[in-house]
């Protein structure tokens, strides 16, 4: 049966505006699709994107139907023009992409295209190396993990999506990271190598922003994707922070090390044992030493206690006066130690390992670079490789992320839509964002910034945000989490159990979970410790339909649980950035660094966490942020957080959260 109505009209052709009109006119009286005027809007402005060849900058609300606002027009075009070259869709989680693969065939079947050529382009690290697995089964001796390289032979298959059992923290010893090619043991029998898609001949590429954005660093004959491919980036909040991931570069003590052994080595024959001075070992480990502990002192600023330092990522350090000494005596004996590679390599039977001596004269430069502290050309943080926080590396990125998030965009010679449920920090204010991504420094290609899409779902009826008053602030530690921990427990048992509570601090989430469930508690608390599989996780929360669960980071965004097992969501903390040396720089080039910086940046996470509390159109719910910091910045900013959020029905007093469950959900 079709689900059409019967449209006698005369076919609009090649006309990418009426052919998208036509379309949402039939679906508008269906009975088997859901009409929404936000996603025909959407559509709209997605087919003037691709026929002028623009950026498309639009906000699509939860429950507007995104992908098929852009597929509906893109796959259009790929039906009716013979010159339409294709699209690229870049998203930022894995599990979008698949979506996108099914939505694709769906949207094609209703458009009435027979077949459709898409293809999923996943990320190397999504795949296992052979050389690094045997590698790290020589290295481990362990047998146990034995039956990973039995299963690859077996299956034939070294996609992630095969090995689900097996821990992210695993998967990292032995995934795809850089290709020797055929100087790889292993390069005749690599399926990534050998079995890659034909992209030139895809209709549709689904990929992840990271391939997206190292593809087009590329020249234009080297790359992946063509360049005249139509692209979407859905997920486009992420943009910036992919963009610097990408420039990214990290260097920590063993790799500076392992550089200078094989540089003497290079110089040295096998009859004497020429060795780089004790003296430059010192003296990188006097430097890391110093760099941890600038690194936790900016820590302990913010928390008392610290759980696990893999909690932190990002940790600003301070350019002291015993940093600054510790990086000029390391920079002397560096060029010391380049001046005696370079003499010797003028004899002639020594050949001297030229990327080693290359990549340490990048050391040499990049410490010069830190002591110019605020007139550096870079930024540089700490990352903690340990949960105990004994080893550290030094990772840096170019201050500009703008202006070369600008020319990659510019790059690409079709249109650009970019999209997401979270890309204003007030409503059809896209100030912040567009700045951080230099959409204004792109010339010749034309920018359009669409107005918002609102959610079709019925907040006002639906919602009530909870918001007391009379919690300390989170500065009063202590007293704060008495404070929090009492709330939750009030809350939970108001919506008998059915709660997300996202805290913003592992120290604060384990310490408040542990409070709570040291004495007999109703509702079965999940919690999400280390090296936990989300997806099991949030699948099993999702299937006890009573219980709670307290997590962090990864469930602010992404997560899509339907119907009862989700009727709250708390906030303890607001989720302003913290320790960030990447924040802090952006602010510091504003008069009003947190109107400006911090509080877009708060809004946007606040917004993305928020949002997990309303995923249909049926889903009722009570959303809480125990933070009373919430009242005064809204006094103060003319009540910006609250203007940002769609809740319309917010109070202070929780017997109004209590008649609100008693009506809309028991």
């Amino acid at each position: 049966m079709s689900i059409w109505k019967e449209d006698n009209r005369e076919d609009p052709g090649k006309d990418l505006f009426l052919e998208v009109q036509s379309f949402f006119d039939r679906i508008e009286d269906s009975k088997f699709l859901q009409y929404r005027d936000g996603q025909r809007n959407m559509a709209y402005s997605v087919a003037d994107a691709i026929k002028n060849k623009q950026i498309l900058l639009i906000e699509a609300g939860v429950g507007i139907g995104k992908s098929y606002a852009y597929l509906i027009p893109l796959i259009q075009s790929i039906k009716n023009n013979e010159q339409f070259e294709g699209v690229i869709i870049a998203t930022s989680t894995i599990a979008l992409q698949e979506q996108l693969m099914g939505d694709v065939h769906k949207v094609a079947e209703m458009i009435g295209l027979d077949s459709i050529n898409v293809v999923l382009a996943k990320g190397k690290n999504n795949y296992i190396c052979r050389k690094r697995l045997n590698d790290f089964l020589t290295t481990t001796g362990n047998e146990k993990y034995r039956y990973i390289l039995d299963e690859v032979l077996k299956r034939e298959s070294i996609d992630r999506k095969d090995f689900e059992e097996i821990s992210d923290k695993l998967w990292k010893n032995f995934n795809v990271r850089t290709c020797s090619q055929m100087a790889c043991p292993y390069y005749a029998y690599c399926k990534l190598t050998h079995e890659r898609p034909n992209y030139k001949n895809a209709q549709i590429i689904i990929t992840n922003q990271d391939l997206l954005i190292q593809d087009l660093k590329k020249e234009e004959e080297e790359r992946l994707f063509q360049a005249n491919r139509t692209v979407v980036i859905d997920e486009a909040h992420n943009l910036e922070d992919k963009t610097r991931n990408a420039y990214a570069l990290t260097m920590d003590k063993r790799h500076i090390e392992s550089l200078l052994y094989r540089l003497y080595s290079s110089v040295s024959d096998y009859s004497e044992n020429y060795l780089p001075p004790q003296q430059i070992f010192e003296q990188l480990t006097n430097l890391f030493i110093t760099l941890r502990s600038s690194a936790k002192t900016e820590i302990r600023k913010t928390e008392e206690s610290v759980d696990s330092y893999l909690d932190y990522t990002r940790v600003h350090f301070y350019c002291n006066m015993r940093l600054e000494e510790n990086i000029k005596q390391l920079i002397a004996s560096i060029e010391e130690t380049l001046q005696v590679i370079q003499q010797r390599n003028t004899m002639d039977h020594y050949k001297m390992d030229k990327k080693a001596f290359e990549e340490l004269k990048c050391v040499k430069s990049i410490m010069k670079d830190i002591l110019l502290k605020e007139k550096s050309k870079n930024i540089y943080w700490v990352d903690f490789s340990d949960a105990k926080g004994k080893y550290i590396s030094l990772t840096y990125a170019p201050k500009r992320i703008d202006e070369l998030s600008a020319k990659l965009l510019a790059n690409i010679h079709a249109g650009v839509i970019l999209t997401s449920a979270t890309l204003s920090s007030e409503r059809n204010n896209y100030h912040y964002y567009s700045n951080s991504i230099g959409l204004d420094q792109i010339v010749g290609k034309p920018v359009l910034k669409d107005f918002s899409q609102p959610s079709p779902y019925n907040y006002e009826e639906n919602t009530i945000l909870y918001c007391p008053p009379n919690i300390a602030t989170p500065k009063n530690k202590e007293e704060y989490l008495a404070d929090i921990i009492q709330e939750i427990k009030n809350l939970i048992e108001i919506t008998e159990g059915r709660t997300l509570v996202l805290f913003t601090s592992k120290s604060d989430m384990n310490f408040v979970y542990e409070q709570i469930s040291r004495n007999f508690f109703p509702f079965k608390i999940y919690l999400q410790r280390d090296n936990i599989d989300i997806r099991k996780l949030k699948e099993t929360f999702e299937k006890d339909t009573t219980s709670c669960l307290f997590a962090t980071g990864s469930f602010y965004e992404g997560i899509d649980i339907k119907g009862e097992s989700l009727s709250q969501v708390i906030i303890p903390r607001l989720p302003f950035p913290i320790v960030d040396p990447v924040v802090d720089y952006k602010a510091s080039q504003y008069r009003d660094g947190f109107l400006e910086v911090y509080l877009p940046e708060m809004i946007t996470k606040l917004k993305q966490g928020t949002g997990r509390a309303i995923r249909s159109e049926t889903d009722t719910a009570v959303i809480s942020i125990l933070d009373s910091r919430i009242h005064d910045y809204n006094f103060k900013y003319n009540n910006i957080i609250f203007e940002s959020l769609p809740f319309t029905h917010i109070t202070d007093d929780v017997e109004e959260v209590k008649s609100f469950v008693n009506k809309k959900i028991k």
